[in-house]
């Protein structure tokens, strides 16, 4: 069961109240033991945390909950992370050191890092089965109160994108992000100079940073991922590029295809299996979450043509994706009239 740190709810029951929900009766609705919300480095089960999110914001209306949830995080809740990233050199060393040490903050983000020029690319992504836009955007504002906490305020992005729709009432986003913000973006994430992700951070030193390495590999985490996790992770940030072949995210994880396969088959896992697992989840994300075009849609999902698509997904969800979304448009007006 994948899991995140009881510190993502930190201040749920707050929120919950400013939006006129009853936060207790979310929780239990859940399953979630409001006493696990007390030490936050308790773990809970993360498809209960998705699944709040977004009863939440449907609830009470509110478009965006996840953004108004991240409000309530500052740097210091990272926990024993802080002290690593505090130490290191500069906010681009923080970015890579959050994604080697992703699983001290939860099992279902993963983050790459890529530099165009003058540009530094930075996308967030959730595992299949969590990528709810409440869920997404309470995690690149933690991102992001992250990457500012740790440079004083000083650090921020030219641009933040997120692939979900723009929201009727902007307010919170302006307030959150001292940037312009992409809506049904091609990717979640931030795009930065490198001059920005060179600044240093509030206390640079290399041998704290050390000691806080030596630390964190102190702290017990749970069940070291198995292959299948880390196939979905690479085959979500391998799709956009149709890049997500068997070759390619073999390749990505350091081993031979034949060697990723047989490992998959141990876990009772068949690669074209995962692939179409993820593209199912992503496409009905992308579907429900933007009003992107479906050629659009189906480049993001790797597919080399419209119609490849559209044939792929008559054959998973029984219809064309432009009647798809056609229908759970209509089904959400009716459920909201």
């Amino acid at each position: 069961m994948h899991q995140v740190r009881a510190v993502t709810l930190t201040g749920y029951l707050e929120v919950a109240k400013y939006v006129g929900l009853d936060g207790l009766r979310m929780l239990r609705e859940v399953e979630i033991p409001v006493q696990s919300l007390n030490d936050p480095e308790n773990r809970i089960p993360a498809g209960a945390v998705a699944r709040l999110l977004e009863r939440s914001a449907k609830e009470s209306g509110c478009e965006s909950f996840g953004l108004l949830l991240a409000e309530c995080r500052s740097f210091a809740s990272l926990g024993p992370l802080a002290l690593l990233f505090e130490h290191l050199a500069n906010v681009r060393e923080v970015a890579k050191a959050g994604i080697t040490y992703r699983r001290h903050m939860n099992d279902v983000a993963q983050a790459t890092i890529e530099e165009f020029g003058d540009t530094c690319l930075m996308r967030i992504e959730l595992m299949p089965g969590y990528t709810g836009v409440q869920a997404m955007d309470l995690t690149v504002g933690c991102a992001y109160r992250v990457l500012a906490g740790v440079s004083a305020g000083r650090w921020r992005p030219s641009v933040v994108h997120v692939v979900r729709k723009m929201p009727s009432d902007l307010a919170i986003w302006r307030r959150f992000f001292p940037c312009p913000v992409d809506f049904e973006a091609n990717f979640n994430g931030f795009s930065a100079s490198r001059t920005s992700m060179q600044l240093p951070t509030l206390l640079p030193d290399e041998t704290m940073a050390k000691h806080a390495v030596r630390l964190l590999n102190l702290v017990p985490l749970p069940a070291v991922d198995k292959v299948g996790d880390h196939v979905r992770r690479a085959i979500i940030l391998l799709l956009p590029g149709g890049r997500a072949t068997v070759q390619q995210v073999a390749s990505h994880l350091g081993m031979s295809p034949r060697t990723l396969q047989r490992r998959l088959e141990h876990e009772g896992l068949v690669f074209g299996d995962l692939l179409n697992e993820v593209r199912r989840d992503l496409a009905t994300v992308y579907l429900t979450g933007s009003g992107r075009p479906i050629i659009v849609i189906g480049g993001m999902l790797g597919f080399a043509s419209p119609g490849s698509f559209t044939r792929w997904f008559v054959g998973e969800f029984g219809l064309p994706p432009r009647t798809w979304r056609a229908e759970q448009e209509e089904e959400a007006a009716l459920m909201s009239a």
